[in-house]
């Protein structure tokens, strides 16, 4: 990177009016989430107080598939819900309980209803621009709804689902993807809906064509991310095949001397460290414990640009963090200036 932007004057501060008024084209800010972001985006559930699992607590949150495993006579006390998913594949991968589960993921994650206000999940979308991307591995359909609510007025993020989700779709033969219960322009047929679950050691990314797709788009966008934000996902062993993916594409070719690796975990910060090693060389690492003290939410889409300040040019950036208490209308209206300028920019490139 050798351009050095806001570097002429002598000011030791970059103000949050330049950062907002002169946004430049730095590389992308790519966002990966976990089940913990979903969790932390809706602690009290979903707009009828439906909680969100993680894989730990999977079953005794899902209710219906806890009474069909101890129906079907299935011990699953303290287990990792996609760990013992594998071990009743392994045991009969034509079994009809695996359908039965399958469906009832399906069915609980379908009823999840988006609260009518604005949640952090349209604070973290209304935060990245075009450029960026959000890679999800969860399942729930939060992230895709508040994409849905705000597509037609705002230039968004593109969002990849890297384990399916119950929102989406495709067609195999003609390659289209789109929301579940839509059909293929090309065919008339109605989309297939997207797989949610795989034994762990058959886990096959390049089996599925969406799924597939995805983590193209991924391991294309990742090697040139400036950032690099993790939030809420724990790197499990049970998808290691994952992680390797991930690191191997941020490496790339790079030397990683400025980008800044971002994790937004309650952990202790010497275990994410460790975790999060095979993403060195790059010595920017960063450890909010709270999304609303990322640079994602103190720098709205102006996150690169916040980190480019003192990593590159030495100096601080002024914050302007989202405001957490306004309706969807005034938020929209908040972030206004920084689209305006984002447009001005365009047209007079």
């Amino acid at each position: 990177m050798t351009e050095r932007y806001y570097n002429d004057d002598n000011s030791p501060q970059v103000s949050k009016t330049r950062l907002i008024n002169e946004p430049k084209n730095i590389r992308p800010h790519v966002v990966i989430l976990g089940a913990g972001a979903s969790v932390a985006a809706f602690p009290q559930g979903d707009a009828n107080g439906q909680k969100l699992p993680m894989m730990a607590d999977f079953v005794d949150v899902v209710s219906d598939l806890r009474d069909l495993l101890v129906s079907s006579g299935i011990d699953y006390d303290s287990q990792n819900f996609e760990l013992l998913y594998s071990k009743i594949h392994e045991l009969d991968p034509r079994s009809p309980l695996l359908h039965d589960i399958d469906k009832n993921v399906r069915d609980y994650f379908e009823g999840l209803q988006l609260p009518e206000g604005p949640t952090l999940y349209d604070h973290l979308l209304l935060s990245l621009r075009p450029k960026d991307i959000i890679a999800t591995f969860n399942w729930d359909p939060f992230l895709f709804d508040a994409w849905e609510r705000h597509r037609y007025t705002i230039r968004l993020p593109e969002v990849v689902y890297l384990h399916g989700n119950v929102r989406i779709a495709y067609c195999a033969e003609h390659r289209f993807q789109g929301e579940k219960g839509m059909y293929c322009p090309e065919c008339d047929k109605e989309l297939t809906p997207s797989p949610l679950l795989y034994p762990v050691a058959t886990k096959n990314y390049s089996a599925d064509l969406l799924i597939s797709a995805a983590w193209r788009t991924l391991k294309h966008v990742l090697p040139s991310a400036f950032t690099f934000t993790v939030f809420g996902y724990g790197a499990p062993k049970a998808d290691k095949e994952a992680f390797d993916l991930m690191a191997n594409a941020w490496k790339g070719k790079r030397d990683r001397e400025f980008e800044t690796i971002e994790i937004i975990d309650i952990k202790d910060e010497s275990l994410l460290t460790e975790q999060w090693k095979p993403f060195m060389p790059t010595l920017h690492f960063m450890y909010p414990k709270d999304f609303y003290k990322s640079q994602i939410a103190n720098y709205p889409r102006r996150s690169c640009e916040a980190l480019y300040v003192p990593t590159v040019s030495g100096r601080f950036a002024e914050t302007y963090p989202i405001p957490k208490n306004v309706d969807l209308r005034e938020l929209t209206l908040w972030f206004q200036p920084l689209f305006d300028a984002e447009n001005s920019v365009e047209k007079n490139a």
